[in-house]
């Protein structure tokens, strides 16, 4: 079976972004993104990793994860696969789940996890279906937000609520959220790991442990993170990889193109077609 790729990317629907891939044997670094992500697997089989632990996930199973959680998602014994990915941009599906009250916050209380359900499987049919119409649905983005809010009623229904691990975490590093704030503003600048231990009030290994704890990640590994996701912007937007790579910091575009697969499972070239 060969690899193919392909991302669903449309004016009408700024809000989201869809991958389909099909025989993939890429293999993903822990990562996070800014969006609610939801994922299907059609064939073959993988392993999710969540903070809480790995699972083995195979074909029907649909995957949740919340903005901001590391996850990573690869092949089992390096076998072939086949899956879609949507990301929904956090505000705009806060603010669709907002308009009724058996939704509302759901996107953030709802704990990263896996279900299986026929019903989703169906709604997830629906939004390929729509997507892969395109301009040809002149009902395009009605038709994607009813199966988006059907799909969420669905797995508030289904899914277990989040479990508050982050407020203790907090009260022991008040500083830690400032050190994380200057690391996202200043992401495309070379940031020293003394800098942020100074920001938080702590030491550089008990900073390491706190960012590890409480983000999933190292500060320089969670950097990393944050400077793909604004390169897959830059990308989105049309620019090219060479541009994409200087304005996020990386003076050496083959450690962009690495970073980039690592955390995309696509070339940034691949990214970046329409």
């Amino acid at each position: 079976m060969s690899s193919s790729m392909h991302f669903w990317r449309h004016p009408a629907l700024p809000f989201l972004e869809g991958r389909r891939a099909a025989g993939s044997l890429s293999c993903y670094a822990p990562h996070t993104h800014p969006t609610f992500s939801i994922g299907l697997v059609d064939a073959g089989r993988s392993v999710l990793t969540l903070a809480s632990g790995s699972m083995p996930i195979a074909p029907g199973d649909v995957i949740l994860v919340r903005a901001g959680d590391v996850h990573c998602c690869n092949p089992e014994d390096l076998q072939r696969w086949s899956y879609r990915m949507f990301h929904i941009e956090l505000p705009w599906l806060q603010a669709l789940l907002a308009e009724s009250p058996a939704t509302a916050g759901l996107a953030t209380a709802m704990r990263s996890q896996v279900i299986r359900s026929a019903q989703a499987v169906q709604l997830l049919d629906r939004l390929t279906r729509a997507l892969d119409e395109g301009d040809r649905n002149a009902d395009l983005q009605a038709e994607v937000i009813a199966c988006l809010h059907e799909l969420m009623l669905l797995c508030a229904e289904a899914g277990a609520p989040a479990q508050d691990v982050n407020g203790d975490e907090d009260a022991e590093a008040p500083g830690l959220r400032l050190a994380y704030e200057h690391l996202r503003a200043h992401c495309r600048e070379r940031i020293a790991i003394d800098a942020l231990a100074q920001l938080a009030g702590t030491g550089r290994y008990q900073l390491i442990r706190q960012f590890r704890r409480r983000y999933g990640l190292t500060p320089h590994a969670l950097q990393l993170d944050m400077k793909i996701n604004q390169a897959r912007a830059l990308l989105q937007q049309g620019a090219s990889a060479a541009d994409a790579a200087y304005d996020t910091g990386f003076a050496d575009q083959s450690h962009f193109h690495r970073t980039f697969k690592s955390r995309v499972a696509a070339t940034p070239l691949q990214y970046g077609k329409p």
